[in-house]
């Protein structure tokens, strides 16, 4: 697949409304088009407090359970399943408008926000986009996790997860990705936790939005869900993750991933790795001028 493309962005205005998973409380959203060159950027707004965070890989601020960005004063949190829709669609320009501190989690996957983007349609610009092909071997590593990604002239992800479950113990999958495949075989995966795990969670006030509805729950042996939608529905949603995570550089990066055990703060590490190898020149050329809606309040220091 070619990855050279037009900016793009949406032709209509799109509202999207789900529940937090941590807060359990309504979330709206909603998708403005944009100029070429804006960027995706983040517009919280609640009442009178407003910010403005652009989706760059220098306002990512925490990585520990999913993909957070902020400014130093405001946090968006749980970007990865919208961002992984944001680019398997090609949408390099939008202004999204958020009243919480949290993305809606919808059903858990990046599919219904794929569906609310293709309800409105997409208005390309003449100006292009062009990927970056990886010309060396680069990794990023973390104890017994790693992230590697080799050139190749197609994308492709070699992923395995090994969590201490039977049905989680060394699944794996290599996959080749373009957008129909993303959209069709990535993209619906939901995320997934354990039990055990979202009680504890539950315990201490987090987490008060998951349920079946939104989330794979993993028992001691099974799964609490009547069923799957892919028999590796669960290390499908990490590629999935891995596809939104890296999309915050901006432009697309094309190799073989080889993932094991990685996770959101590899993700993100894999991201700067490459962009720290991109020439200054290169990046000036696709430097976002961002428009944003409201003026962005002065981060804390």
């Amino acid at each position: 697949m070619n990855f050279t493309e037009h900016r793009k962005t949406l032709k209509e205005t799109v509202r999207i409304k789900g529940i937090g998973l941590h807060s359990g409380k309504e979330v709206n959203l909603i998708g403005h088009p944009a100029p070429a060159g804006t960027g995706v950027v983040f517009e919280y707004r609640k009442g009178e407090d407003k910010a403005s965070i652009p989706v760059e890989l220098s306002n990512v601020v925490d990585t520990s359970n999913a993909t957070t960005l902020g400014d130093g004063l405001h946090r968006v949190q749980t970007v990865e399943h919208l961002m992984a829709a944001v680019f398997s669609v090609g949408i390099t320009d939008m202004i999204l408008e958020i009243d919480s501190v949290e993305v809606p989690i919808m059903d858990g996957s990046s599919l219904p926000f794929l569906e609310a983007f293709e309800s409105t349609g997409y208005t390309e610009f003449e100006e292009r986009i062009e990927p970056i092909y990886v010309k060396n071997p680069m990794w990023v590593v973390d104890g017994d996790k790693y992230l590697v990604i080799l050139p190749s002239e197609t994308w492709k992800v070699t992923y395995t997860i090994d969590f201490p479950h039977p049905l989680l113990k060394g699944q794996n999958i290599t996959i080749d990705l373009d957008r129909d495949i993303l959209k069709n075989e990535i993209l619906p995966a939901r995320t997934f936790g354990f039990l055990k795990d979202v009680e504890a969670l539950q315990a201490r006030g987090l987490a008060m939005g998951g349920s079946l509805d939104n989330a794979i729950v993993l028992t001691q042996d099974g799964y609490l869900n009547e069923s799957l939608r892919y028999e590796n529905e669960c290390v499908r949603h990490k590629i999935l993750d891995l596809v939104g995570d890296l999309s915050i550089a901006g432009r697309p990066i094309i190799g073989h991933y080889l993932a094991s055990k990685a996770g959101h703060a590899l993700d993100v590490s894999m991201a700067k790795l490459v962009m720290s190898s991109v020439t200054g020149n290169e990046l000036g050329k696709y430097k976002s001028r961002r428009i944003p809606l409201f003026n962005r309040k002065a981060a804390m220091v």
